[in-house]
């Protein structure tokens, strides 16, 4: 079934309170709904199953288990969506994630069985459906805010007050139950953004990507969730390890510089080292027997498919210039390449022939640049034809 005839339902508040919280009012409402739309009764059901698969078994849990589950909400659109490698998955992937969110709105709390994340990973009274192509921060108090530059910087002070850009925002009131409540950065295709976290931590975010985190870091250690792709340079603390926890993985270190590319529709998850240290260590499904060690030059990637990790010394500009509107890359297939651009620029391309993807370049783009030199010079180095057929929309021909 197409997405998009579920998207109106699983993006639907109202819907999603109706499968997990009904009430004798909401099933009257929507048994008239389904007698009047009789061609909706298929979506419906489809949408209701999906949800019911993230529902605890028990209503009333401890705090331990309040955990966010965007892992196992990404793992399922993943699993439903591995026929399709097209753009409108890339976008559809992301939005979808977005249904964790609905979930936490209605009162929905997921268990993560093996607690990997902490427990401060879940929040309150968020807006039910993300725009597309448009980036914004969700505070913890709930309050939207859109961010409409091209690249937008963000900064927390130790007062903790939000500078973004030039417009300074009051702190978020803090709960009285002190439970640690989080924002989320949501940056879309087509933008990136710059962040310091009230740690004084830096992450560069890059084009369709989330990051989950704090206004003020608790604990024995500093989390973050990210879905895309960050680069993070981190603030020593050897007291408070930091951790990024992604799909299925956690990413920690004591204050380093490494770049983590976490995309839920590729097939690797990877993480490259600039400075410091870091361990990949096991997630909730024991993806790992032990935790895997990286110095400075090393990439480490996590195959989806058959769970391994391999390891191997990399030149780490071709993985962190992106932060500076780069892209540098050597002996890389075209397809890898291409899609880079589909995130950074928004649009969309095809191949005539699917075996010209297997292409091997080397390079380096100004992604500042007009988009269209940007694309003659990765047709020269490819020796291709980049063809415009349409909106946003790019044909890869043999030349």
């Amino acid at each position: 079934m197409r997405m998009d005839k579920l998207s109106k339902y699983l993006e639907d508040l109202n819907f999603v309170r109706w499968v997990f919280d009904t009430t004798p009012e909401m099933d009257r409402h929507w048994d008239q709904f389904m007698r009047e739309h009789p061609d909706e009764i298929k979506s419906i059901q489809h949408s209701r199953s999906i949800m019911l698969q993230f529902r605890t078994i028990a209503k009333t849990l401890s705090e331990e288990e309040k955990i966010i589950l965007f892992s196992r909400v990404l793992n399922e659109i993943e699993k439903r969506q591995k026929v399709k490698t097209t753009y409108r998955f890339f976008s559809e992937v992301l939005k979808y994630a977005a249904i964790a969110i609905i979930f936490f709105s209605a009162g929905v709390l997921l268990f993560y069985r093996d607690n990997p994340v902490i427990p401060a990973f879940y929040t309150s009274s968020l807006n039910d459906r993300i725009p597309e192509n448009q980036a914004q921060l969700i505070r913890a108090s709930g309050e939207t805010v859109i961010l409409d530059k091209q690249c937008t910087v963000l900064e927390y002070k130790k007062n903790g007050e939000l500078v973004i850009n030039n417009d300074t925002l009051k702190p978020v009131n803090s709960d009285s139950k002190g439970e640690q409540k989080l924002n989320q950065l949501i940056i879309p295709y087509g933008k990136t953004s710059e962040l310091i976290l009230p740690d004084g931590t830096k992450v560069f975010l890059n084009a369709g990507s989330r990051l989950i985190y704090p206004d003020l870091f608790t604990g024995d250690t500093r989390d973050v969730f990210l879905v895309g792709e960050a680069y993070f340079e981190v603030e020593h603390d050897s007291k408070h390890p930091f951790i990024v926890q992604v799909n299925e993985l956690r990413i920690k270190d004591l204050g380093t510089k490494f770049n983590v590319s976490a995309y839920p529709s590729d097939g690797r998850i990877e993480t490259v080292l600039t400075e410091g240290k870091v361990s990949i260590q096991p997630g909730n499904s024991g993806l790992f027997t032990r935790s895997t060690e990286l110095i400075p030059g090393q990439l480490a990637s996590f195959n989806k498919q058959n769970l391994q990790i391999s390891v191997e010394s990399v030149n780490v500009d071709d993985y962190i210039l992106w932060t500076q509107g780069v892209m540098r890359f050597e002996t890389a297939e075209l397809s890898r390449i291409i899609k880079k651009l589909e995130r950074y620029f928004n649009v969309r391309f095809e191949y005539k022939d699917p075996m010209l993807g297997s292409l091997l370049i080397s390079g380096k783009l100004a992604l500042k640049e007009d988009r269209q030199e940007v694309f003659e010079r990765i047709a020269r180095a490819a020796s291709v034809k980049i063809v415009e057929i349409g909106d946003n929309y790019y044909e890869v021909v043999k030349n």
